[in-house]
């Protein structure tokens, strides 16, 4: 089993983030926003670690 990193990591990570397939959360690398089919809006970018491409769909603020 792959051990993920720990919360307190992910605090310190700025900037979106994204779960690759090297096992660990990252902070997605050259971030690009990008609006999906359906209108709904996200980030697309490559892992720092290993180089694979990454996506990310974008919360809704809270208060929405």
């Amino acid at each position: 089993m792959v051990e993920r990193s720990s919360r307190h990591s992910e605090a310190q990570v700025p900037g979106p983030q994204a779960w690759c397939v090297c096992g660990e959360k990252v902070a997605i690398a050259d971030a690009q926003e990008v609006t999906l089919p359906n209108g709904r809006p996200g980030w697309e970018g490559c892992c720092p670690e290993c180089g694979g491409r990454l996506f990310a769909i974008r919360r809704k603020p809270a208060d929405a």
